[in-house]
């Protein structure tokens, strides 16, 4: 197990592509939290290195909001990086949808208008996140939304141009990347949206839209321009027009036919008839209880 200064680590969580996350028990103020350190496979590797560097730097800069995970420190310990981050009590999007939940359209009303508050204060920092999926995003026992993961985001924005350095990496998961993102490599505010309208259609559905036996096919039919999703209220009857029409505009295949920002996304959830049910509360306890 990593020795991180100024924090006892207790159990490994899980482990991504790059990093092994640990619970810990941070000592200056006695609470636990998350350790993020660079996974021992990578300790030779500079673009992981930098990678893990950047999402730390990018956390501290960015601030806080109710829905982004905190960042609480980001340093060195010897040659390996870390980020120790809020301990959230919880599941993720990801776990609900092994559990074949489905949302009913008040949870989907209330899970769009708290990713649209998380992707606007990120929007507003600079930032696209770039990799918009069930598995990074969790809803805590108390039901609070949070945003997790910056490990592949990027600048929208020259206030943040030190991070990422302007690369052309094809990054993320192809179930939830917008056809463009196959050409340009480059993420956007557009980019995000259209991964948040896979996202909600998948709590709707139990599947993304547009999914293949492998990454090269998911890939295909994400490029293919004539491809349309299945409908949403065939598959789940208690989601309304409304709310299925918001899903499929956020996740078109034509930019220009997509949402343009997080706030024509939230004009359109203020003239959903449900949106009254769903603004009266800022949390998903539904789905968590």
């Amino acid at each position: 197990m990593p020795d991180i200064p100024g924090y006892s680590l207790n159990q490994k969580l899980t482990e991504g592509g790059c990093a092994e996350i640990y619970s810990a028990l941070d000592h200056k103020t006695g609470k636990v939290v998350v350790v993020k350190v660079l996974h021992p496979r990578h300790v030779g590797n500079k673009a992981e290195h930098k990678r893990l560097q950047d999402e730390g730097a990018l956390g501290l800069k960015m601030g806080n909001h109710d829905n982004v995970v905190q960042t609480l420190n980001a340093g060195m310990s010897g040659n390996l990086p870390f980020v120790a981050l809020e301990f959230i009590r919880g599941r993720t999007l990801r776990e609900m949808v092994v559990e074949k939940h489905l949302f009913t359209d008040i949870e989907l009303l209330k899970l769009a208008k708290c990713m649209c508050r998380a992707l606007r204060f990120i929007h507003e920092k600079g930032i696209a996140h770039k990799d918009i999926k069930p598995d990074n995003i969790m809803i805590s026992q108390d039901g609070r939304l949070k945003l997790l993961d910056f490990g592949f985001a990027e600048p929208i924005k020259a206030s943040f141009s030190f991070f990422g350095g302007g690369n052309k990496t094809l990054e993320g998961s192809p179930l939830y990347m917008a056809p463009e993102l196959f050409a340009t490599k480059k993420a956007t505010v557009s980019t995000d949206i259209y991964a948040l309208g896979c996202t909600l259609y998948e709590m709707a559905t139990g599947a993304p839209p547009f999914t293949g036996m492998s990454s090269s096919q998911i890939i295909a039919l994400q490029r293919d321009m004539s491809a349309s999703a299945s409908s949403i209220s065939r598959l789940n009857k208690s989601v309304s027009t409304f709310t299925e029409k918001m899903i499929l505009t956020a996740c078109q295949k034509d930019p220009h036919r997509r949402f343009k920002s997080v706030e024509e996304v939230l004009l359109d959830l203020a003239r959903n008839p449900g949106w009254r049910g769903a603004r009266e509360s800022q949390r998903i306890t539904a789905v968590t209880a």
